[in-house]
């Protein structure tokens, strides 16, 4: 089965860094305040999956995952990394592929696909590989 994904990738707009001149004693609280409610604050993404086998949960767990790797990261590879990391941990062998103008052709475990776009970035997540080795 071929999946063929296009993403035309767009950098976001990340607010530049804040340079304090007060003195070291001086404190403002409310500018903290401001920049953490905007660090905090998501941006609403438009979500579409275009092919996926997973199920509710696991699928409402890796968007979460892509949310957190789209609002820390800005490169395609770090943002797969963060979603590959997270999802090692649920054991298998993960596979994240963010990027443009890609196409793919895979052979995936059972219920572990996910190809889906949020606003304008493609991301494919699927598990293949040997199981895990379970200590005896």
């Amino acid at each position: 089965k071929a999946t063929v994904s296009v993403l035309n990738w767009s950098h976001r707009a990340v607010p530049p860094d804040t340079y304090s001149t007060m003195g070291d004693n001086e404190h403002d609280d409310g500018d903290e305040d401001q920049q953490l409610k905007k660090k905090k604050e998501r941006p609403i993404r438009k979500v579409t999956v275009k092919d996926t086998d997973m199920g509710p949960e696991l699928m409402a767990e890796v968007v979460e995952f892509i949310n957190q790797g789209l609002d820390d990261h800005k490169l395609a590879k770090d943002i797969a990394r963060h979603v590959k990391q997270q999802l090692d941990l649920r054991g298998g062998v993960w596979h994240v592929i963010v990027g443009s103008h890609f196409a793919c052709n895979t052979t995936h475990d059972a219920g572990t696909l996910l190809n889906i776009t949020l606003d304008t970035t493609t991301i494919l997540v699927f598990r293949n590989g040997p199981p895990m080795k379970t200590s005896e």
